[in-house]
């Protein structure tokens, strides 16, 4: 099994400039011990991915699931994927509760006041 070295972003660009590798700071690459370039971006992936609403959410772990069933993903890649999509999932979920917990609060605090 061979281990990963990830490269820092400097070391990336100064191989760049003196013509080895590939890649961008727009397009980071790890780089295996043997010099050869993983592609760290899934296939399925867009430009920009928005995950801003559960919907999004659910509709990026849908796209997951059926590129796994497709097999464009290994499913170790994709359960992967979906592990993290759903910690996203979670996050979003404890803001919008918080959020509004906070205007209830703030609705009890101007009834009192009003009393």
């Amino acid at each position: 099994m061979r281990e990963a070295l990830i490269v820092p972003l400097g070391a990336t660009n100064q191989k760049l400039n003196s013509g080895e590798g590939c890649g961008s700071e727009d397009q980071p690459q790890s780089h295996l011990a043997g010099g050869e370039l993983l592609d760290p971006t899934p296939l399925n992936s867009m430009s920009k991915i928005r995950l801003n609403d559960a919907e999004t959410i659910r509709m990026e772990m849908a796209r997951v699931y059926r590129d796994m069933r497709m097999g464009r993903i290994d499913t170790q890649d994709g359960t992967r994927l979906a592990y993290v999509l759903d910690m996203v999932r979670k996050a979003h979920e404890t803001c919008e509760l918080q959020r509004r917990v906070e205007v209830i609060d703030q609705v009890n605090k101007m009834r009192k006041v009003k009393k």
